[in-house]
């Protein structure tokens, strides 16, 4: 097998690693938003970066909430995608 493609399947799977973790952080946010009460005006920020300024009301912020789960969507299934590419790559090793 060359040399190259198994360089480029450990990259794969770094990438699915932080893609992964990405996920978690984003469903973790979701869960905590879709559950969660407020009273008076409240800012949303993701990862230092603001989502939403001037919230007032639980339903909108449980909505967000939705939103971050289904978006978390995304990076796990570029997760399986690159997971599954570093498989295919990388040959298995047989004792």
């Amino acid at each position: 097998m060359n040399i190259t493609l198994n360089k480029v399947g450990w990259l794969f799977l770094g990438l699915a690693g932080c893609l992964g973790l990405l996920f978690i952080m984003m469903a973790g946010e979701g869960y905590g938003l879709s559950t969660s009460r407020i009273d008076g005006n409240m800012q949303l920020n993701f990862l230092g970066i603001k989502i939403a300024d001037g919230i007032t009301t639980t339903t909108r912020w449980n909505q967000y909430g939705t939103y971050f789960y289904l978006w978390s969507l995304v990076p796990l299934t570029l997760t399986i995608f690159c997971y599954r590419k570093f498989l295919k790559l990388v040959p298995t090793v047989l004792n």
